[in-house]
């Protein structure tokens, strides 16, 4: 289970003892069951910290790690094994030969006299969009059917009435596929001879970051193609004014939601919709109703409003006057559907098309589609901003 995991389970335990101790004539049972989970989810938090701390380190290290195993005659530094291991890429990515019992370079290799400070890397985040949406994951990129069933309106009748047919309602949406490509990586050969930089993890982390990022913001807005816009889902909550989002205007849409869905429910919006609007928003006791999660910097979850998980979304609408879904609420699980084809992302080495240039070229390529996925009980609310 992840660290994300384990805070949503912990919010989710937070806001049933809430529950529980703000109901009428709270019993000594419930109070030891209320009493409970709030133990429970301070271990939680733990466990998040430490899952966090794990995770942090994992994604730190290199991806193609050697083994801890060493050999009897092995002296190298970690440094020193990063090292040749990225020397390796680079004779494999110009074609050369690579010694696959050891990672070191040949004789020939080059020699790097000057050393390098760590290397600076611009960020931008993807959100979390691409980690809260339903996931599908197939073996090919054939047209497949989702099946959508609403059973919502039957129920039962007293045996002494009439019998009719009451079969469920049954339809079905189209997921078609669409393939991706990153822009090519170009390096220099020069490069790749005389250069001690990281180029392995550089360019695993470049390729996987741009995808996460074009498919975040396909799905918040659609790509006009195979991917359907999260923002357009058809239950919609609309403010009182376009001045400002109220404390209303989100029990509105709490409200909305059928209590279903409720069960990984969580709100999704942009850093500035957050901050300029939500954190602004008291309740009768000028209490702030957004409650920051404590470990927000180490972990990067900002908080929870209503008991419900906040996910940051950086494509997302941005507030303005008749602005659309620019809040949304729901269980994204269950309301959208990212489909994949496997492996994934693959990456290749154009080694002849630069060859002029005495560059190689490294392109990525993967294959997506979305859909909405409401059979009827809407299980996604947004928010629209009035004119």
């Amino acid at each position: 289970m992840t660290a994300q995991e384990l805070r949503d389970k912990r919010s989710k335990l937070f806001f049933d003892a809430h529950q529980i101790m703000t109901g009428e004539n709270v019993s000594a049972e419930q109070r030891q069951s209320a009493a409970k989970m709030i133990a429970d989810a301070e271990q939680l938090r733990a466990d998040a910290e430490m899952i966090a701390a794990c995770e942090a380190e994992t994604r730190s290290a290199s991806n193609v790690q050697r083994s801890q195993i060493a050999d009897a005659g092995e002296t190298r530094s970690r440094e020193e094994r990063n090292e040749a291991t990225n020397k390796a890429l680079r004779a494999y990515a110009r074609g050369e030969q690579v010694e696959t019992r050891d990672l070191t370079v040949a004789a020939d290799g080059a020699f790097i006299p000057t050393g390098v400070a760590q290397t600076v890397i611009a960020k931008k985040w993807a959100g979390s969009v691409y980690d809260v949406v339903g996931k599908l994951s197939t073996a090919t990129g054939n047209p497949m059917n989702l099946p959508l069933v609403n059973d919502t309106a039957q129920g039962f009748v007293l045996i002494g009435n009439s019998a009719t047919t009451t079969d469920p309602s049954v339809s079905s949406v189209t997921i078609g596929i669409d393939d991706y490509r990153s822009n090519p990586i170009l390096l220099d050969n020069s490069l790749l001879q005389d250069s001690a930089f990281d180029l392995l993890s550089f360019i695993t982390d470049a390729e996987q970051s741009r995808y996460q990022r074009t498919i975040a913001s396909a799905i918040t807005a659609g790509n006009g193609s195979q991917i359907a816009a999260l923002t357009a889902v058809s239950t919609k909550v609309t403010t009182n004014s376009n001045v400002g989002i109220t404390y209303s205007d989100l029990t509105k849409v709490l409200g909305t939601l059928d209590v279903a869905y409720s069960t990984g429910a969580c709100w999704l919006m942009s850093n500035a919709t957050l901050t300029g609007q939500i954190m602004n928003i008291v309740d009768g006791q000028s209490r702030p109703i957004f409650l920051p999660f404590n470990d927000g910097g180490q972990s990067g979850f900002s908080g929870t409003l209503f008991g419900f998980p906040v996910k940051i979304n950086p494509y997302q609408t941005a507030f303005a006057a008749s602005a659309e879904a620019v809040v949304q609420f729901g269980n994204f699980n269950e309301g959208y559907k990212l489909r994949e084809v496997q492996p994934g992302i693959t990456i290749k080495v154009l080694r002849e098309r630069y060859a002029e240039l005495n560059r190689l070229g490294v392109v990525a390529f993967a294959r997506a589609a979305g859909v909405l996925a409401d059979a009827g009980t809407h299980p996604i609310v947004s928010l629209k901003i009035h004119a």
